[in-house]
């Protein structure tokens, strides 16, 4: 709460919209006791309002939906963005093991320089990427020849591999093998790095039938497949402890990232054990507003969330009466 209340008071001074919400609700930093009491922001308003504390830095964009605007978040602490992922991405996805030779299914930073996640991957590629890394994606999808070609290296010389995709990539990916008919066995200690849904496109694949086609045609047993939940509005990611024996479906925050589950109408607290908006208080995200509302719909477990999808936009009510607050 002591340094909630730091970071809100950062965020209070630094951005305009913010602190005149704050205002109306007769808020300040030295009111706030505990963290929940500090207004959250939705992502939403990151289409339409400038909601930075710096105006150095990089500047992020979402890819969004299918005929979305995207959000924008203006990013001035790249330093703090990196220790979030030296301090999770390693115990996470690699748990312990030496740099890997990666196939990335991820647009890098030349091919899509205002993403979030490619600056993310580059970073990944770049500490613990091994020789033999290669990224087989481009403007119209992943480069199926190369990525063969990485897979048949891996198995022949029995080097463990990590692969780093979105979910519509991986799709992707066994496609073209399915079309051969090929199947690769990678070696023991080969993983998964998996992000984001399929936002919009037409190809969905259950959970289920994909963890076994890449059991199938990359030999990668589920226990070896992490999926990581993060946002271009926030700078720290959560991810599944499958690595640690923990459920597949279940998002672990970090310490320093604290998780609730919102009623979509109210925005107040959600009856526990029911499904509501995931809402996300963040200390690393001192570049915009620490206490983030998403789209998503959750529920809150021991010990993490569980995503249940995008929300409707019924579902949003809450979201777009918050953003009419912000705005005035």
């Amino acid at each position: 709460d002591e340094l909630a209340r730091e970071v809100f008071a950062f965020q209070y001074v630094r951005i305009e919209a913010y602190r005149q919400l704050c205002v109306r609700s007769d808020l300040q930093p030295s009111l706030v006791t505990d963290w929940r009491q500090i207004p959250p922001v939705p992502a939403l308003a990151f289409k339409s309002l400038d909601l930075a504390t710096r105006k150095e830095g990089e500047v992020f964009r979402s890819s969004g939906t299918t005929n979305q605007q995207p959000s924008t978040h203006r990013h001035g602490f790249l330093g703090l963005y990196r220790s979030t992922i030296d301090h999770t991405f390693p115990s996470a996805v690699l748990a312990g093991a030496d740099p890997l030779p990666t196939l990335t299914l991820i647009p890098d930073r030349q091919q899509a320089p205002d993403s979030s996640l490619s600056f993310m991957v580059d970073y990944i590629n770049e500490r613990w990427g091994a020789a033999g890394s290669v990224n087989a994606i481009g403007s119209r999808g992943i480069d199926a020849r190369q990525s063969r070609s990485f897979l048949s290296a891996r198995q022949r010389d029995r080097q463990p591999a990590l692969i780093l995709s979105t979910a519509f990539a991986l799709v992707q990916l066994i496609e073209s093998l399915q079309r051969l008919d090929l199947r690769f066995r990678l070696p023991p200690g080969s993983v998964v790095f998996e992000t984001g849904g399929y936002k919009g496109r037409t190809r969905e694949v259950s959970r289920a039938d994909l963890t076994a086609e890449l059991q199938e045609r990359l030999g990668i047993p589920p226990e070896m497949i992490v999926r990581e939940y993060g946002m271009t509005e926030l700078t720290s990611q959560l991810y599944t402890a499958v690595r640690r024996g923990g459920d597949p479906d279940l998002f672990v925050p970090p310490h320093w990232v604290r998780a609730r589950i919102l009623d979509p109408e109210s925005l107040e607290e959600a009856q526990p054990g029911t499904t509501g908006l995931i809402c996300l208080f963040d200390l690393a995200n001192l570049s915009s507003t620490a206490h983030l509302l998403t789209e998503d719909i959750g529920l809150a477990c021991a010990g993490g969330l569980m995503l249940e999808g995008r929300a409707a936009g019924a579902e949003l009510r809450g979201c777009s009466l918050a953003i009419e607050d912000l705005t005035g």
